[in-house]
């Protein structure tokens, strides 16, 4: 199997379309995964991905291998991401149109789905209330599982500041979910 730097150079040198192929097939799941967890908005998850390939494959000829493919794309997806948080912080009209999640069909009796619903509503909640650099230091590092140095990496900061952020972070969801924290 080929590696993603060596699809990059069979892409750069003969402009195969089935290497792109293979390096979106290898990186979407995690991309689209990163884009909903911070948009938070299923409706757009689709878009944005597309833009960050979009955006990704248009600058593939400036990759060039100072770092791995992988960071290099979530570093993409993340410019793509607070580019799009920031246009919405500045709209004066901000509309998202989601829709309702259906519930799944579960075991659980309707209190206990009545409790983790209201948990999951205000778990989001306290996310989408991060500023975005915080928001991507724990979706980088809690939900997606990089450690701190590659977060930093992506982000384009310095390791200390990433620290910083997490730490940031996890002390705002702390104060959003007391209420919900065992003591």
């Amino acid at each position: 199997m080929q590696t993603d730097e060596g699809l990059v150079d069979e892409f750069k040198r003969t402009g195969s379309r089935q290497a792109l192929d293979e390096l979106t097939d290898r990186h979407v799941a995690k991309v689209r995964a990163m884009v909903s967890e911070m948009v938070l908005d299923r409706s757009l998850v689709d878009d944005l991905t597309q833009e960050v390939f979009l955006r990704a494959y248009r600058g593939l000829a400036g990759f060039q291998g100072r770092a791995q493919f992988s960071t290099w794309l979530y570093r993409v997806t993340m410019n793509t991401v607070h580019g799009y948080l920031d246009r919405v912080r500045r709209s004066p009209v901000a509309f998202h149109a989601e829709l309702p999640e259906t519930p799944a069909a579960s075991d659980q009796q309707p209190a206990q789905l009545a409790v983790q619903t209201e948990l999951s509503s205000r778990i989001e909640a306290a996310v989408a209330s991060l500023s975005p650099p915080l928001r991507a230091a724990i979706v980088l590092t809690t939900l997606q599982g990089m450690g701190a140095s590659e977060a930093a990496k992506i982000e384009g900061c310095n390791l200390a500041t990433m620290y910083w952020r997490i730490h940031a972070a996890r002390k705002a969801l702390k104060r959003h979910l007391a209420e919900y924290m065992q003591p």
